[in-house]
């Protein structure tokens, strides 16, 4: 039985964090365009998934 104090379940929202900050830095200080955004929306979305996947993983064990 994995106990929710598993170092796994924190890098896991570690990195979706990073990942929605990155997400959030393309959106804000890389030149806009369409493409741009939509990438930076993207990254947003996907890093908070992440980090509510890995907390979701914290709160089950």
């Amino acid at each position: 039985m994995v106990n929710a104090n598993n170092p796994s379940h924190y890098k896991l929202i570690i990195g979706g964090l990073f990942v929605t900050l990155f997400g959030i830095y393309v959106k804000q200080f890389i030149e806009h365009s369409t493409i741009v955004d939509l990438i930076g929306w993207a990254l947003t979305f996907i890093g908070a998934f992440i980090s509510i996947a890995g907390v979701l993983r914290v709160l089950k064990d």
